[in-house]
């Protein structure tokens, strides 16, 4: 299949303030029907093969890359820069990055590099209307959301408390 009309028509919109309209998996099921075998194992897949897969992984090992060097740089350390690729990442992002960790803020910070995934997305996308780039962004994008509806406060704060707690 090439074209997925009926299918991409039937998705709600996705806003990166919004709540996620079905989990990542209702997506899966609701999207068997319209895909491949191969183009449904290609949505959770990094090693996938399709253009728009293999797109993403690199710009997502450059963003972590980009992430890794802001890190590196606050505690003063060197960073392997050979160990992963940065070149597909533009200096806006870079820049975009370095100065959400200026907040010191750890939900900020990770808020910030979701809305830029979130937005890398909706470029990649832009264009693709009704075939597999617009299913596959589509997906991602409702990953990140679904992320951030599993959030829980009291969890969050154990599991907090929890790794602060000195053991002897």
């Amino acid at each position: 299949m090439s074209n997925y009309y009926t299918f991409v028509c039937s998705l709600p919109y996705l806003n990166f303030e919004g709540e996620p309209p079905m989990s990542p998996d209702e997506f899966i099921e609701r999207a068997a029907p319209w895909l491949s075998e191969e183009e449904l194992k290609a949505l959770t897949n990094p090693d996938a093969k399709f253009d728009v897969a293999a797109e993403w992984a690199l710009w997502e090992r450059s963003m972590r890359s980009a992430v890794a060097q802001v890190r590196a740089a606050k505690l003063g350390k060197e960073f392997q820069a050979d160990r992963l690729n940065t070149e597909v990442m533009d200096g806006a992002t870079r820049q975009g990055i370095a100065e959400l960790y200026k907040s010191g803020e750890p939900l900020k910070i990770e808020r910030g590099l979701d809305l830029i995934c979130f937005s890398h997305l909706d470029e990649m996308s832009a264009g693709h209307f009704f075939d597999y780039t617009a299913v596959f962004c589509y997906f991602k994008k409702l990953n990140i959301l679904w992320r951030w509806k599993c959030l829980d406060d009291l969890k969050g704060r154990e599991v907090l408390k929890n790794s602060c707690l000195v053991k002897s």
